[in-house]
This record gives structure tokens, C-alpha cells and sequence, in this order.
């Protein structure tokens, strides 16, 4: 954690450190020397720049010309004297340490920067990443209510809808002509959700051939209504729902099966084969 901490003097010394980062950091340098030390360094090198710089001679007779106007204001310094002391003062100043503290310098700032510049590359991805995210989100949730509205309008629809069927008549249908058709079904009238349905099954049937299908029929008195034609499976096996309440007073007698030559007929054209007592 300390190495972590210490790795910040860089931008503690540029000014690249929140308010709060550069409250920590200074709260950490009074605990390591460390970093107390290699400031000191870094504020003494900022302090020392100006004068790292090397030298240029001035144009011929201008050092005297100045010089010589700065004698005449101030008689306490000679230009004798101040002009060898003022070099001695520049020599003194740079020198194979302090150069090798200015490529320090050069390098330490420019990783710093570069160090910056990457971050705030990283910074700005997580913020688009984050706000993809967001949206997806969003969008998930809803997705979930509109699931859950739907579900909900379901279950509500099944309560008023739902109930006990109640059967109002269940009857067989036996063969016309045992020798001829061993085929067997059931007709089962049934009152559910305001409506009145008839609903028969058969098994055992034999194979239709061409467009051959069987049909339904509610007999009243001597009238023949088709409740519609059905096929069968491989195993004889149909069924077909017809609903009787779309019919007006209507009053079943009897309940049969014919064996048809096509689908839909109006009225009978083939042989009955099942039929209610």
C-alpha cells in the first residue's frame, strides 16, 4: 500500500492529483522520509532550472556598456570584481550532476504524462462501458414487467374464464353393423363458460381411402344437422367439437357417424357406421 502511495509523488508534484488524492498523499509523506526526501530533490531541481541553461556570449562591447551603467548607479561593486563573480556563480551551477538531473526530469515528466493520457483513455471506455450496460439493464427490466403484466393478464383471464365443465349428456355409439364395422366411439354434451359444445371421439376406425373422411351428425327428429368431418389417425382414432349453443332451440335425439365419400356434406351421402341409442 506505502509503494503504491509513493508512486504518486510524480503527479503530487506536477498538480495532477484530486483534492482529496493530494490530501492523502501529504498525510503519507509525513510517515515515509522517503518521499519527504525525493520532493525536496524534485522542488530544488524545479528551483535550479533556470540557471542549467547554458550560457551565450553577448555581442562584442555590450557586457562593458551594460555593466559600465550599473558601476555608475551603484558605486559599491566593480565591474572587476562582480563580472569574474557572476560566471564563477553560472560554472557553479551546472555541471555532470545537475545535467543528469534534467534528463531525470525530462524522462519522469514525460512518463507521468504519458501515464495520464492513458488513464484518461481507460477512464473514458469504463464510462461508455457503463453506460452500455445501463441500457442494457434498462432494457432487461422491461422486458421482465412486460413478461410479468402478461402473466399476470393470463392468470386474471383463466379466473374468469376458468370453472368445472358440467356434463349435460354422455353416450356411446355402437356400430350399425357389427359385421360389416367393429369401430366404437363416445358423444358427450357439455356446458362450459357459457357455451354449449358436443364433443365426439371414436377409435377403432377403419382406413379412409381418396378423400373419404367421416362426419358428425345431431338428428332431430328425422333431420340430419352435420356437426362437422373429421379423419383419424393411423390408429383409427378421431374426434371432432361442434358447438350446439350456436344452434337455436335445438333438440338432440340421436348422435351419428357416417362413413362419407368426401368432407362437409350438407346432408348425408354415406353409410352411417356409429350411432347413439
Amino acid at each position: 500500500m506505502a509503494h503504491q502511495e509513493c508512486d504518486k509523488l510524480i503527479d503530487y508534484f506536477n498538480g495532477h492529483l484530486s483534492e482529496e488524492e493530494k490530501q492523502a498523499f501529504e498525510q503519507h509523506m509525513q510517515a515515509c522520509p522517503s518521499c519527504r526526501e525525493e520532493l525536496a530533490e524534485w522542488e530544488a531541481l524545479s528551483a535550479e532550472l533556470p540557471f542549467l541553461s547554458e550560457a551565450e556570449e553577448p555581442p562584442e562591447g555590450m557586457k562593458e556598456r551594460v555593466l559600465t551603467n550599473v558601476w555608475n548607479s551603484d558605486d559599491t561593486s566593480s565591474p572587476e570584481t562582480s563580472a569574474p563573480a557572476l560566471d564563477e556563480k553560472r560554472r557553479s551551477r551546472k555541471g555532470p550532476l545537475a545535467t543528469w538531473f534534467v534528463g531525470a526530469a525530462a524522462a519522469a515528466l514525460l512518463f507521468s504524462l504519458a501515464g495520464n493520457g492513458y488513464l484518461l483513455m481507460e477512464n473514458q471506455q469504463l464510462a461508455e462501458d457503463r453506460e452500455q450496460l445501463a441500457g442494457e439493464a434498462e432494457q432487461l427490466a422491461f422486458e421482465r414487467d412486460v413478461i410479468e403484466a402478461d402473466y399476470e393478464a393470463l392468470l386474471e383471464q383463466e379466473d374468469e374464464e376458468g370453472g368445472v365443465a358440467d356434463v349435460l349428456l354422455a353416450s356411446n355409439l355402437a356400430s350399425t353393423d357389427e359385421e360389416l364395422f367393429t369401430g366404437e366411439g363416445s358423444a358427450t354434451i357439455i356446458a362450459e363458460d357459457g357455451h354449449v359444445d358436443l364433443l365426439v371421439q371414436v377409435s377403432g376406425m377403419p382406413e379412409l381411402e381418396g378423400e373419404e373422411a367421416f362426419q358428425a351428425w345431431v338428428i332431430e327428429g328425422e333431420t340430419p344437422i352435420s356437426a362437422g368431418s373429421f379423419t383419424i389417425d393411423d390408429d383409427g382414432n378421431g374426434a371432432v367439437r361442434y358447438r350446439l349453443s350456436d344452434m337455436d332451440d335445438i333438440q338432440v335425439d340421436q348422435i351419428a357417424i357416417t362413413l362419407e365419400p368426401q368432407p362437409n356434406n350438407e346432408q348425408p351421402q354415406g353409410q352411417m357406421v356409429l350411432a347413439s341409442p
